[in-house]
């Protein structure tokens, strides 16, 4: 596939996933009564999984989500691609974390002002607004950008194919596991993936689009 049209597709699936992203935010917007009950019937089904044996498990992985826990762990990725002399794919990552899963994220919660959920008891603290999940987002936008990273850095197909499907699997565990502790609704969720993979998809366009990324060192 030519550079041009995997910028392309990129600029598609952008695209894409803000219109999907957008409908969530005008159905919440608008209180629709489906969707609610959507995220009733959803959130019970994960919150009746609860177990003595499963609950510490989910909150360890939702807690690794944190915020907090994200920025040091950005801090980290920072330093070593720093080291190495990849300024440009460092900033990329910063741009995704800090912009689309940060600061944009906390913009939409603040415009929207979506209570959390109060049907379970929430296992773990959360204040501020529901929506979009900003643990969802910022997964997306921190692991996201880690499968981008490896994409450029790591040439043996198998290894980056392990490593990209373990950070897809820490997007998928933590979002879920925001349903699970009661502090989201899955509309919630599948909202902060989708901003979230939509920054990512315009963040790796744009590099791309103005030259700011480094030369493929994988061998597809």
């Amino acid at each position: 596939m030519s550079t041009k049209s995997f910028r392309q597709r990129l600029l598609y699936y952008s695209l894409g996933a803000y219109l999907i992203f957008a409908l969530f935010f005008c159905l919440v917007w608008q209180q629709v009564p489906w969707l609610t009950q959507f995220d009733l019937s959803v959130n019970a089904w994960f919150t009746n999984l609860r177990t003595t044996w499963l609950n510490p498990s989910v909150i360890a992985i939702t807690n690794f989500g944190n915020p907090g826990n994200s920025a040091l762990l950005n801090a980290v990725v920072l330093i070593i691609l720093l080291s190495f002399r990849q300024q440009q794919l460092a900033l990329f990552s910063l741009v995704n974390v800090a912009l689309v899963g940060g600061l944009g994220n906390h913009l939409v919660k603040q415009l929207v002002m979506r209570p959390r959920p109060t049907a379970a008891t929430h296992l773990v603290y959360a204040g501020g607004y529901s929506f979009p999940s900003g643990h969802a987002a910022g997964s997306m936008a921190f692991f996201g950008a880690l499968i981008v990273i490896t994409y450029y850095l790591v040439a043996d197909f198998k290894k980056r194919r392990i490593l990209n499907s373990l950070s897809a699997l820490l997007i998928l565990l933590i979002g879920l596991s925001r349903i699970y502790v009661g502090v989201h609704n899955t509309s919630d969720v599948l909202a902060g993936w989708t901003w979230g993979f939509a920054g990512l998809c315009l963040t790796w366009w744009l590099f791309l689009k103005f030259n700011l990324l480094p030369q493929k060192n994988a061998a597809d």
